[in-house]
């Protein structure tokens, strides 16, 4: 049984929360870091990747020692007040 996200190592709550832009959207986020899966939903909520479909993130605008990049499925990236996230949706042909 998988350990709930408060209880993962590196992903504890901040003292305070962030303004994180998806999608040109902001949202409120209290966790220090952030997962690939998590992104994906705020972008799309409530709408699961299907077959046949691919996500791509890529986020700007973080923390020094990794400012700019890309994030892939079960990996996580520490947020930065106003860290952008980018989301595409694309169908493989």
């Amino acid at each position: 049984m998988e350990a709930p996200e408060a209880e993962k190592p590196g992903h504890e709550h901040q003292d305070r929360t962030v303004k994180i832009i998806v999608n040109t959207r902001p949202h409120e986020w209290a966790e220090k870091t952030i997962s690939y899966e998590e992104v994906v939903e705020l972008a799309y909520p409530g709408q699961p990747v299907g077959e046949g479909e691919e996500v791509t993130v890529s986020f700007t605008r973080g923390h020094d020692e990794k400012h700019e990049g890309s994030l892939t499925p079960n990996h996580s990236v520490k947020v930065k007040n106003k860290m952008v996230f980018d989301v595409y949706r694309t169908s493989r042909s």
